[in-house]
């Protein structure tokens, strides 16, 4: 005898409501929220933001029920023979409930990871690659995720925008990205951090600037945050 069940049960009836409203009022309010965002040394002595491949896949998760898919198009290895960096062309396609198809593509790059010194017993020498499959995943991961700014996810990092805690527009209820009880307490106080660390400038600089001598005699971070700004931009 086969029982029959009374209603199909997916995966995304299995996730509560709570989390999807959170990742469409992050893809509506294009702000990713403070806890997952990263910070990481870039080229030219730079920090960049951005986020992790987790992030932005379980957000498209949330958001399509699913319903998405990726695949690389095109790989190359820069130079072929010693490649210093390889390149993965990806395409990212989602569908809507109605199964209408939506899709962008994008490159991911990764640079070669290589060995610093020799390990003779191992075979390995200095400037040998470690893993080159290991560093095309990478670029698979990171093609996906600029495939994943179009659609509008972390679109305010991917996208070249400033960070926008401290926005004359951050009006939210407590507790979402953005909001903050008079720019004061811990989440504040991480944005304005991350926005110092992008900036370059040396901490005692901004001490000195804001004439306070530590981050908990700041009262308001968003005046921090706009002084500092008007100094930098005044150079």
């Amino acid at each position: 005898m086969t029982v029959k069940a009374d209603k199909e049960v997916t995966i995304f009836d299995a996730i509560p409501i709570k989390e999807r409203q959170e990742a469409v009022q992050n893809l509506i309010k294009g702000r990713t929220p403070l806890k997952d965002i990263k910070q990481r040394d870039g080229r030219g002595n730079t920090t960049l933001n951005y986020v992790n491949t987790y992030f932005m896949t379980r957000q498209i998760s949330l958001l399509t029920g699913w319903r998405w898919t990726s695949g690389c198009i095109e790989e190359r290895f820069y130079p072929e023979d010693k490649p210093r960096e390889v390149g993965a062309k990806m395409k990212v396609t989602i569908w809507d409930a109605q199964g209408k198809e939506y899709s962008h593509t994008s490159w991911g790059q990764k640079d070669i990871s290589k060995w610093s010194k020799d390990n003779i017993a191992k075979g390995q020498k200095a400037g040998d690659p470690i893993a080159i499959f290991d560093d095309l995943k990478a670029a698979y991961s990171d093609g996906i995720k600029k495939c994943l700014s179009y659609f509008g996810i972390a679109s305010d990092i991917y996208g070249g925008k400033e960070l926008e805690f401290f926005a004359d527009d951050s009006e939210d209820s407590e507790g979402s990205p953005g909001a903050t009880v008079g720019f004061a307490g811990d989440e504040a106080k991480t944005a304005f951090s991350k926005y110092v660390a992008k900036t370059g400038k040396l901490w005692s600089d901004i001490f000195k600037v804001l004439e306070v001598k530590n981050l908990s005699e700041i009262d308001d971070y968003k005046i921090a945050y706009t002084k500092i700004k008007a100094w930098i931009e005044e150079g």
